[in-house]
């Protein structure tokens, strides 16, 4: 539902992880262990504003994870 609405934005499945992370760039993180959508469990996200955290995220997370998924098309 969410590529019909914003078919820019780009997701991938990793096989081994569980948690969601969203990159605004330049400075925006947000990692999360809800799925997008409606849930009945208690879930927990937490959100940073910050260049420092976004560049660490991006270089030692993000980069090294979407290598190893699956982009949905």
């Amino acid at each position: 539902m969410l590529k019909l609405h914003f078919p820019e934005v780009r997701i991938a499945l990793h096989p081994n992880t569980n948690a969601k992370v969203v990159l605004v760039a330049p400075d925006t993180v947000w990692v999360s262990s809800a799925d997008f959508g409606k849930t009945t469990q208690i879930e927990s996200a937490v959100g940073l504003h910050s260049s420092i955290v976004f560049k660490k995220t991006w270089e030692s997370l993000f980069n090294r994870v979407w290598a190893e998924a699956t982009e949905i098309a």
